[in-house]
């Protein structure tokens, strides 16, 4: 799911105490747990959404929950907790994005209001600024799951208001669950580290226009630019891949596949010979792998295997400490090895925690 991208972000994972807080129509929002001043804060925020038949016969439907911030900056600390997509029958492919973004100013939106795409969204409020979010896939009925444990190595500035976007696409009714917590303190100034957009998501198996290829042995990537000079301290978020429904179109793959999901560091630039459009991805898939320069440095690598109609997810949480120059290069590049083809939706919603130097 290709949520809407504004600048470099921050992290944030959900505060509670909510904004219209409460119920909201077909969901429930939680209550937060405030600590003395000056001292770290665990907020708990649960979620959780049931599409009605109606909602769930539309391309998209986004519902939105907020949770306002205590007056001043704040800081993130660290975030913890699971999201999941509960799909009913029939047995289809469904996808649910659950992000955290922050809205610095201005009254926070109603909990509980659904919009149907991100132009909606972003039209009634366009200064959500998204943060990190969480994919989860199925192909079946029952329950796709992932859990967060991620203790930052950098504290990430927050304020004002944090809104929790559950983004389903897919084919049948689903419910749509967060029990997420978060630490953060007050901060005398806002943090200087914030995260960098290396997260995207691509077909294999299938001619679905830009971003899909129907030859599985090719690639397809995600480029990054570095602005400045300072340290990627750790990779964090979760990665999902899917095939699709039994009947659906592409058909899944008849027996075992992998995907390969790899980030490189390229010293002084992205690779000129890769075509990518004005939000960094490639719309055509390529032989990525074979541009990738002798120079390049492999920061992550996460395979995923399944066999024939199944979604495999997992959590991403790796501490690195790899110094950039401005104008260096992340490279995300997420590749199909599928003997027997088929079809696979492989996403990454990881991202790169980066502290600027100075």
């Amino acid at each position: 799911m290709r949520l809407r991208n504004t600048a470099a972000a921050m992290l944030l994972l959900g505060v509670v105490s909510a904004c219209g807080g409460g119920n909201g129509a077909d969901g429930t929002g939680g209550n937060g747990n405030k600590g003395p001043p000056g001292a770290a804060t665990t907020l708990e925020m649960a979620a959780s959404v049931t599409l009605s038949a109606e909602q769930a016969n539309q391309p998209e439907q986004i519902f939105v929950y907020s949770f306002p911030l205590p007056a001043g900056q704040q800081t993130l600390l660290g975030l913890q907790g699971d999201v999941s997509m509960v799909s009913f029958m029939p047995a289809v492919f469904n996808q649910s994005l659950i992000t955290v973004g922050t809205l610095p100013s201005g009254a926070c939106p109603t909990s509980g209001t659904v919009y149907p795409s991100y132009d909606a969204l972003y039209g009634a409020f366009p200064n959500i600024v998204p943060l990190q979010g969480f994919i989860v896939k199925n192909p079946d009925s029952g329950t796709a799951d992932v859990t967060a444990d991620i203790p930052l190595p950098a504290g990430l500035a927050v304020s004002n208001c944090m809104v929790l976007l559950m983004d389903w696409a897919g084919g049948s009714a689903v419910t749509m669950n967060s029990t997420l917590s978060m630490t953060y303190v007050s901060s005398s100034s806002p943090s200087t580290a914030v995260l960098l957009q290396t997260n995207q998501e691509f077909v294999f198996g299938a001619d679905l226009g830009a971003g899909s290829t129907t030859d599985d042995t090719l690639s397809f990537v995600q480029e990054t630019s570095i602005t400045q000079a300072g340290t990627i301290l750790a990779f964090l978020g979760d990665i999902s891949d899917s095939a699709f429904d039994t009947g659906g179109t592409p058909s899944p793959p008849p027996g075992p596949w992998q995907t390969m999901n790899d980030i490189y560091l390229i010293p002084g630039g992205c690779p000129n010979q890769i075509p990518v459009n004005s939000s960094g991805f490639t719309e055509q898939a390529g032989n990525y792998y074979a541009d990738i320069p002798s120079n390049a440095q492999h920061l992550l690598n996460v395979p995923l295997t399944g066999v024939q109609n199944v979604a495999v997810t997992r959590a991403v949480f790796k501490r690195v400490s790899v110094a950039v120059q401005a104008g260096d290069c992340l490279l995300t590049v997420f590749g199909l090895d599928a003997p027997n083809g088929g079809g696979i939706d492989s996403e990454t919603q990881v991202k790169a925690l980066f502290q600027p130097a100075g």
